[in-house]
């Protein structure tokens, strides 16, 4: 995600700032995913029992995301409360919509009784906030969108003084003191399983004959992995379906191009009838175009991390689903994991636990007012989260 509000607007927002260091990836050409069956012809063969056996379990699948979660993943508790007065940091980017995640850290921290700080680093140079923080004598360190690979000085001077990182939004595997990472939350496996989980709703809502478009940025190995999710569920369930991705740069998504390539590559394979967008800044004037275009009877749109204007859509008609995912909840997970290293009982039980993130599926005009009632657009996360992470951390009333 963010953040437009996820993590990937912040990079988006950073590469377009530094255009240089993302101008790696400017394809367009669409490639086709292994499909199952060849596109056009899906939408009108029956189903066949493999194909109709998948939609029963994508069906099935499905059951528990179609509704709100309510608890939190994590179950178990900690021996007593961490000790007070813990320095703690958040390295967040420097667009607005990280003030999405920046409030969760300090709540979740300060009901700690620690001591919490956000510190704002430079995309271009995020090794110089993380050696501030280190400097600063903060004991635990959490980023968002920061890789290893870029703070390799600053890792190695956090392992040698003891100071434990975690990660938001990235793919890096944590290993302890290995490299110096403990947790990672919304990760790699978050990706796969989202993918997977849009997949199911597809092959479900189609029948077993979905014929979807993935469009996504390759720069981002979280997009790549979501899509790959997304293909390796068709590809074991749907053999009536295809999947093809439409690849876009930074570069495009900054000047306002997707719309227009969208439609280009809509008009030149009629038989699509799903248009998934990997995230919701793709979204930004794709269904008007679609509809001047006089496309919009031919296909359904869905995507993943929607917001409040994703929402409206799907109020309006215009889009048929979007997934859910809270970002201030997020830092609560992570902040749950210093406080398990901070006692000893960071388990990879424990990460496992939380570190996939939580998610629900909205795909009704009712749903979505709900939430635009109930949040604006914004789910924090399961219902009284915080509470439930305070009880498991026994510092709750």
């Amino acid at each position: 995600m963010k953040l437009r509000k996820t993590c990937f607007g912040i990079l988006v927002t950073a590469c377009v700032a530094v255009a240089s260091a993302c101008s790696s990836s400017s394809s367009t050409s669409a490639t086709t995913s292994a499909p199952a069956s060849q596109a056009g012809s899906a939408s009108t063969a029956p189903a066949s029992s493999a194909g109709s056996t998948g939609v029963a379990q994508a069906t099935a699948q499905l059951s528990t995301l179609l509704t709100e979660p309510t608890t939190i993943p994590a179950t178990s508790a900690l021996p007593h409360a961490p000790a007070k007065g813990v320095k703690v940091a958040f390295l967040t980017c420097a667009a607005t919509a990280c003030s999405l995640l920046n409030p969760g850290f300090t709540a979740a921290a300060k009901a700690l009784g620690w001591d919490p700080a956000v510190i704002t680093y430079n995309a271009a140079t995020p090794g110089q906030a993380v050696q501030q923080a280190i400097d600063a004598g903060y004991k635990y360190i959490a980023t968002t969108s920061i890789t290893l690979s870029t703070i390799t000085p600053q890792v190695q001077e956090a392992k040698s003084k003891g100071v434990a990182l975690f990660g938001a939004y990235t793919d890096d595997t944590p290993n302890g003191t290995q490299n110096g990472l403990y947790g990672v939350a919304q990760n790699g496996a978050g990706d796969l399983k989202t993918g997977a989980m849009m997949a199911d709703w597809l092959i479900a809502n189609s029948g077993g004959h979905a014929n979807a478009v993935y469009v996504d940025i390759p720069l981002y190995p979280s997009l790549v992995g979501q899509g790959q999710g997304a293909q390796a569920e068709f590809s074991k369930l749907c053999p009536g379906c295809s999947f093809a991705t439409l690849p876009v740069s930074v570069t495009q998504l900054g000047a306002g191009q997707v719309p227009a390539t969208i439609v280009a590559y809509l008009k030149s394979h009629p038989s699509v009838g799903y248009l998934y967008l990997s995230f919701q800044d793709l979204d930004a004037g794709v269904a008007a175009a679609i509809k001047a275009a006089g496309l919009a009877g031919q296909v359904k749109i869905v995507g993943t991390e929607g917001q409040a204007s994703q929402l409206q859509e799907v109020v309006n008609g215009q889009e048929a689903m979007w997934s859910i995912l809270p970002e201030p909840y997020v830092m609560w997970v992570v902040v749950d994991w210093m406080a398990r290293l901070s006692e000893g009982v960071l388990t990879p039980s424990s990460l496992n636990a939380t570190s996939e993130g939580v998610a629900f599926i909205v795909d009704t005009a009712a749903k979505a007012s709900a939430q635009l009632s109930a949040n604006g657009g914004n789910w924090p996360g399961p219902a009284n989260y915080q509470a439930q992470f305070e009880k498991l951390w026994q510092v709750g009333a």
